[in-house]
């Protein structure tokens, strides 16, 4: 009975060996990431810039990077960067996208591309600095203005930047992110833009993110709201992820470091396949 209880111990062992020949799946290998589009796809507002660009390993190319499962190739987000292209200017998202599929950067071999293009069309800056003035009519014309130019002018320029995305990269996924409230009116406080002008210029902020949201899903794209994100989070909140220093600096109104790793990032990667 003792050989028995042996040889039988001696089977069991032998059935838990793997063969020296067995081979063992290889990692699947990291996406290959391209990101283009204005400062809110470069990280400005997070700081530790490394061009003129405002690139920042602190926004969400860089923390993608960071994540095993994907490798970025290439960023050409640069602040100021619109979704027409303007001769004479820095390089808008066109601009981008042309110059990485020239140089093969941007091709079919290209996973995931992420693109953030709109504000600058629309004049963000411009709307902040009309709705700071007394008369509040001045800040609801700014912000009419800027909706009706989103509907028509930035849409159609939007379809054609995307067909033009969807052209040199036709494997990719590409993730088209929105804007965040920049103020948060309902804390009471009115740093630079009065409470009313604050919720002006958010309304403003939805209503050019339904525009991107509708022409990215027209186009077969994935849009990735974060508005939830930054709720509670913008200019005039105890807890801002909005840079304003009173235009002390030159990023302000740009999500901070903690803005992107905890608003854009979440969002993103649940948002790729």
């Amino acid at each position: 009975m003792k050989l028995l209880r042996l040889a039988a111990g001696a089977l069991m062992t032998a059935g838990l060996i793997v063969p020296a020949s067995a081979s063992v799946a290889a990692p699947p290998a990291p996406l290959a990431y391209v990101a283009v589009g204005d400062s809110y796809a470069a990280g400005f507002g997070a700081g530790s810039y490394v061009d003129a660009c405002g690139q920042s390993p602190l926004g969400l190319p860089g923390l993608l990077d960071a994540r095993k499962q994907i490798q970025l190739t290439f960023s050409a987000a640069c602040s100021g960067a619109r979704a027409a292209d303007i001769p004479g200017r820095v390089p808008d998202v066109p601009e981008q996208v042309g110059g990485l599929a020239a140089t093969g950067v941007l091709g079919p071999q290209t996973d995931l591309v992420t693109v953030t293009a709109g504000g600058n069309d629309v004049d963000f800056g411009g709307i902040v600095r009309d709705c700071a003035t007394p008369a509040l009519a001045v800040c609801q014309d700014a912000v009419n203005l800027a909706v009706s130019d989103a509907g028509t002018t930035v849409a159609a320029d939007l379809d054609a930047l995307y067909a033009q995305l969807a052209g040199a990269a036709p494997n990719a996924q590409v993730i088209v992110t929105g804007y965040p409230h920049l103020f948060s009116p309902e804390f009471g406080n009115a740093p630079l833009l009065s409470l009313e002008a604050q919720e002006l210029f958010n309304a403003g902020t939805d209503a050019l993110n339904e525009v991107i949201e509708d022409r990215a899903e027209a186009a077969g794209f994935d849009f990735v709201d974060v508005t939830k994100r930054f709720d509670k989070h913008g200019i005039g909140s105890p807890e801002p992820w909005i840079t304003f220093t009173g235009f002390t600096a030159i990023d302000d109104l740009h999500p901070t470091a903690k803005g992107y790793q905890s608003g854009y990032l979440p969002e993103v990667r649940k948002a790729i396949d």
